[in-house]
């Protein structure tokens, strides 16, 4: 096998899922929901997340140069989709280290602190994570110009997390005031 066919399917399209025709990012974003999800369920979950986020950024921005160089582009390809995956565990950890960090006034360890991994906030994190990713505010428009490589590639998805991250939060904070309960959305 060539080594552009091989590019083609490694780490940087999330080993094929990047060449979907319609919407790769999107496919990529989901896939990696669904990991975030089913790493989530583990024992110490968030730390393996947190481990995986650490580990998938330094290896994508390596997997995605590489790309980009075997495939002779200066921007980031449609095609490259490991960095929604880093963007969309960034997503799932801003929002639980807000919820800790809100936990820590009453003395509470992490090891105490349960957060339940609904499906609901799940799919909202995805939402807001691809809402920013697409849409690029300042910040994040400026570093998918001005930053050029495979660290462009991954920077500008780890910015879009950011916000992605506060507003998940935000709607966690709010959502037992909207629906008139005592327990957050599930």
């Amino acid at each position: 096998m060539s080594e552009v066919k091989r590019s083609k399917i490694g780490l940087s399209t999330m080993y094929g899922v990047g060449l979907v025709r319609k919407g790769p990012g999107t496919a990529g974003s989901a896939v990696a929901a669904i990991l975030a999800w089913m790493i989530l369920m583990l024992p110490h979950g968030w730390g393996w997340l947190a481990l995986g986020t650490v580990l998938f950024t330094i290896l994508g921005t390596f997997s995605a140069t590489r790309y980009m160089i075997t495939h002779n582009t200066a921007h980031d390809p449609s095609e490259i989709i490991i960095d929604e995956l880093a963007g969309q565990w960034l997503t799932y950890l801003i929002w639980f280290g807000m919820i800790a960090g809100a936990s820590l006034p009453q003395q509470v360890t992490l090891a105490q602190l349960e957060v339940e991994i609904s499906p609901g906030f799940m799919l909202l994190g995805f939402a807001l994570f691809r809402l920013f990713d697409i849409l690029k505010p300042w910040p994040i428009s400026w570093a998918d110009r001005k930053i050029g490589g495979g660290w462009g590639v991954m920077f500008d998805d780890l910015l879009a997390a950011i916000p992605a991250g506060i507003f998940l939060y935000a709607l966690y904070v709010v959502s037992p005031l909207v629906l008139g309960t005592t327990e957050s959305i599930p």
